[in-house]
């Protein structure tokens, strides 16, 4: 059974009521507990700590160090500044956690750090000590388990021995930050500025180009895990690209960023990609909204499932559908506006120099908590409730299960993981859910790595030898929400 907000709000407040326990927060609203110092100009990534803590990347100035721009800083469990980790100017872009350590993109290129936020010199990009390689201009990066790493952009190789010489934009890495020389580099007549993995071994590309390897592709392309153009996909779109993307079970790609199409005179924030690349024409692909320039920072960031029907949207809107949403918003399947949860403003704006900065770059679990962080480029945010004038860049918001206490006398869904730390595997077992009931493991930076239908009650034994060592969380859930959660550390 499936609740409108209303509806939920009731449920939970019975539940509450039965059980003597009165809440006022409710999902996604604002933990007023929660707060940086930053101030100014914007965080782009964060990736929350199992120790309540987080590592942030963008570009920050603090109360502390007034007269040096931070890209790369720690926060307490409170959103103060971790004095034990190292602030630096390695970072400033996309954070990907990784066997305790973390890959962030910086300038023109991707470091590695350790986990006090030091500089990892036994990676060679870190060093600057990568043979047939010259950095020119950073993209995107993606992260394989074994640490080794597929950096796009627009670089410049002279490997004359094995033939790559010239501009290159999709380039693998091994995990020592070397060249790869077993694979096949890739070119475009332009940049690839974003990369996403498939479930088959794919990814998606998006960028600014016309032709990759020769041949003409639109400004979303597939390719096979070698980096070879996939041409059972083909989209229509010839300006703009994607910044962020979800993949559906069957296929279907749904793409934040600015995009124009052959055929259609507006431009378009939110499509939805039918599995062979053209446009689906049962999505709202024409979802009206109003941004902010914010330094040329993209009006739409990417989205992410918080159930089975609706998908949050995060990016330098600051309205919808002619509804004020600034920032922060929530769509159906159909991409349709929900009126909730997101009924406030949300984030504020603030001038800079000159530019209007209102965004949100992120949208991440937070496996501690059971909520999500957000960050972006803002001062101030309203959840409908509570009007926060003094968040900064980076906030929490409660998750799909507060307000739901749990007595004896109700038969609460139960996890249990055995052995815990595992090394090659883990047995799962559950009992007292439902035939709708779904086990889904996420890392620490909200990837989620393993999904499951499960029944009523049962177990089974799950081979996690192929994860990276790391701290996991294992959820139980129920119509889309939370029931249960276990802390899950894979170790070697």
């Amino acid at each position: 059974m499936k609740y409108s907000r209303q509806g939920r709000l009731y449920f939970m407040a019975m539940v509450a009521t039965a059980i003597g326990i009165v809440q006022a927060q409710q999902p996604f609203d604002l933990d007023t507990t929660y707060r940086t110092q930053i101030e100014r100009i914007y965080v782009n990534s964060v990736v929350p700590l199992p120790d309540g803590k987080a590592v942030i990347s963008g570009r920050m100035v603090f109360p502390e160090y007034p007269f040096d721009e931070i890209l790369l800083a720690g926060l307490l469990a409170n959103g103060s500044l971790d004095p034990d980790f190292e602030v630096s100017g390695l970072g400033g872009g996309k954070l990907v956690a990784w066997n305790n350590k973390y890959y962030v993109r910086g300038g023109n290129s991707v470091r590695r750090v350790e986990l006090d936020g030091s500089n990892d010199l036994s990676f060679g990009i870190s060093a600057g000590t990568v043979p047939y390689f010259s950095p020119a201009q950073g993209g995107d990066y993606h992260v394989y388990p074994d640490g080794g790493i597929i950096l796009t952009g627009f670089h410049t190789l002279s490997d004359t021995v094995r033939g790559f010489e010239g501009t290159y934009n999709v380039i693998w890495f091994s995990n020592q930050g070397y060249l790869d020389t077993t694979a096949t580099h890739r070119q475009c007549n332009g940049s690839i500025d974003f990369i996403h993995e498939l479930p088959d071994g794919k990814f998606l590309l998006s960028g600014v180009y016309t032709t990759y390897e020769g041949q003409p592709a639109g400004r979303i392309l597939r390719v096979h895990p070698d980096g070879a153009l996939d041409t059972t996909f083909n989209t229509s779109i010839y300006w703009g690209q994607a910044v962020g993307c979800h993949v559906l079970a069957d296929g279907r790609v749904l793409a934040a960023g600015r995009f124009q199409l052959t055929g259609d005179p507006d431009t378009l924030h939110l499509i939805r990609l039918l599995p062979d690349g053209t446009l689906d024409p049962t999505f709202n692909n024409n979802l009206r909204s109003v941004y902010y320039s914010a330094g040329g920072l993209i009006p739409w960031s990417g989205l992410f499932p918080i159930s089975d029907s609706s998908y949050v949207v995060y990016g330098g809107f600051s309205s919808v559908d002619e509804q004020v949403r600034v920032g922060i918003a929530a769509i159906d399947t159909a991409g349709q506006l929900l009126s909730s949860p997101f009924e406030g403003m949300g984030c504020d704006t603030f001038l800079y120099n000159g530019t209007t900065y209102g965004s949100i770059s992120r949208f991440v679990p937070d496996p501690v908590s059971g909520g999500y962080y957000i960050c972006g480029a803002y001062r101030g945010y309203d959840d409908g409730s509570v009007n926060d004038t003094t968040q900064r860049m980076v906030s929490r918001l409660y998750g799909l299960d507060v307000g739901i206490g749990v007595s004896p006398s109700w038969q609460s869904p139960s996890l249990t993981l055995q052995p815990n730390p595992a090394d090659r595997e883990v047995t799962i077992g559950y009992e007292n859910g439902t035939s709708r009931t779904v086990i889904a493991v996420r890392d620490i930076t909200g990837r989620e790595v393993f999904r499951k239908m499960a029944g009523a009650t049962g177990k089974w034994l799950w081979d996690t030898s192929t994860l990276p060592a790391g701290t996991y969380v294992v959820t139980l859930l129920e119509e889309g929400s939370v029931r249960s959660a276990r802390r899950l550390v894979v170790a070697r």
